[in-house]
């Protein structure tokens, strides 16, 4: 038996029941190609990032944990519509998510295009995403998505995953021997993106011996020729968020020359091969 149910927003939303007795969603056909989720790697159009265990990780939610009861759920009230934060569909052993925006609701007039069209009008309409934003496969236990930051909020604790240094972090980092800050530049001013560069740093950082750390220095200096170093004091002067980021990719070994022809690039993400 398929259900839609839906939660609506709040710490005191609900579930409701929409749908039963209908396939909302398919399979996506590229779900061999995945990865197991790493901060650092950008998935290309046909992968999906893999959560394993699932049901073991702190934001395994409460719906997932008992088995699935339609008896369990109220039908949602026209008054709920507008409320909905996101769509659940279980479909046997899968279960779809899907997060409920502004954009999805459309109030205009329509008319089916069927054998027997039907006009209506001043009833908002709720577009259904042919690919959904994760799907859990309870036999796998495996999370299946594609976007961390889209379901957060279905999945509330799941951000852990990819971490953001803290503002004492964030300091202690910027305050490390090998970095002198300039031109005003501080904690402050470190912006989201660089403060989840820095945890990953830090934690690349704690795996280098000073030998390790002498080498990927050296090596910084080799492709960032406009990021200054001060040979004396051996440390890097940062005056800005694209300095702070030249180095954190240096960091995590981002810059590369390509075989054929020597040209330097910027991996613009990083996935380990076994």
């Amino acid at each position: 038996m398929n259900y839609l149910i839906a939660k609506t927003k709040g710490v005191r939303g609900e579930f409701f029941k929409v749908i039963s007795n209908t396939e909302i969603y398919s399979m996506p056909e590229n779900m061999l190609n995945s990865v197991t989720y790493d901060p650092s790697y950008k998935i290309e159009e046909d992968e999906w990032f893999i959560v394993d265990s699932f049901s073991e990780k702190e934001f395994f939610i409460d719906i997932l944990k008992n088995r699935f009861f339609s008896t369990d759920y109220n039908q949602i009230p026209t008054t709920e519509y507008n409320n909905m934060e996101y769509l659940c569909a279980f479909q046997n052993d899968l279960i779809f998510f899907q997060k409920i925006s502004d954009s999805l609701i459309i109030r205009k007039k329509y008319f089916s295009l069927s054998g027997a069209p039907i006009f209506v009008q001043n009833e908002p309409i709720l577009i259904v995403n042919n690919i959904p934003d994760a799907i859990y496969n309870k036999i796998e236990d495996k999370l299946y998505f594609r976007k961390l930051s889209t379901i957060s909020s279905i999945f509330p604790g799941i951000d852990t995953l990819y971490k953001e240094a803290t503002q004492v972090e964030t300091e202690q980092f910027l305050q490390s021997e090998f970095i002198q800050l300039d031109n005003g530049y501080d904690a402050s001013k470190v912006k989201t993106a660089n403060r989840k560069r820095i945890a990953l740093a830090m934690d690349t950082l704690s795996t280098y011996s000073s030998k390790d750390r002498k080498s990927i220095f050296n090596y910084i200096k080799e492709y960032c020729d406009d990021l200054q170093y001060d040979d004396k004091n051996s440390c890097f002067k940062l005056k800005s968020e694209e300095d702070l980021k030249k180095l954190l990719f240096g960091i995590e070994q981002r810059y590369y020359t390509t075989v054929l022809g020597g040209e330097k690039r910027l991996a613009n993400s990083v996935m380990v091969l076994n």
